[in-house]
């Protein structure tokens, strides 16, 4: 199964870049997802990170440790992947971020999730909360690389 958001953001890709690199201040944009590397300062695959999301209507959130899959600012890629019970056989979900220019101030912002394993058909109805947190959290993205409110 597969979650897969888009938006276009009316800023240069190296701006969008900076606001979405910066895992320590999401929580200044958004309220769905929140990141911190472990141990905090420049990402590097392997490297786990301390996530929390919270789908819209959701009374708390969930915890996952992942670890980063990519994090290249030359093709302005994020991934990590996490995973239950440290097995694929369960549940594993591989989260990414894509930049790519689309004009000289114009950035698109491609943002999904793949998901495998037992557990995942079981999910339905979360999974769409969460692709509205995926929605949410690109709003809040844009609203941060164009310099609004």
């Amino acid at each position: 199964m597969a979650l897969r958001t888009q938006i276009e953001i009316e800023a240069p890709i190296d701006r969008v870049w900076g606001v979405m690199s910066d895992l320590p201040n999401w929580g200044n944009f958004n309220s769905f997802l929140k990141v911190d590397p472990l141990p905090p300062g420049p990402l590097k695959p392997g490297q786990p990170l301390d996530v929390s999301f919270q789908p819209p209507g959701a009374k708390s959130a969930t915890k996952m440790k992942p670890q980063v899959v990519a994090f290249e600012p030359g093709s302005k890629e994020l991934r990590w992947r996490g995973k239950l019970f440290n097995t694929d056989w369960f549940f594993v979900g591989e989260h990414f971020f894509q930049l790519k220019e689309v004009g000289p101030a114009k950035t698109l912002l491609l943002h999904g999730e793949d998901f495998k394993g037992c557990l995942v058909p079981l999910l339905g109805g979360l999974l769409k909360d969460t692709e509205k947190g995926f929605a949410d959290f690109n709003q809040g993205l844009k609203r941060a690389a164009e310099g609004k409110k």
